[in-house]
């Protein structure tokens, strides 16, 4: 699904960070993404796809990766 590439390439922590973060911040969270040292390009990419899709489709769609994602991670 066009813009979910980025964030199916982020590990699995790297995809709940993003996850949460566009779910709880909308477009702003790629301006907190930014401050993360190592992967921070990754990450606001990410985030910025996601953001982008309509609010209709993004917060369903997020809350279904987010779940999918702590799932693996358990």
């Amino acid at each position: 699904m066009k813009g979910t590439a980025r964030f199916r390439a982020l590990g699995m922590k790297e995809r709940a960070l993003v996850a949460v973060g566009v779910l709880l911040d909308g477009h702003d969270a790629a301006d907190f993404l930014v401050s993360d040292k190592e992967r921070h390009l990754a990450l606001t990419r990410a985030a910025r796809d996601l953001a982008e899709l309509p609010p209709d489709l993004r917060m369903p769609l997020l809350g279904s990766l987010l779940r999918r994602t702590l799932d693996e991670l358990e």
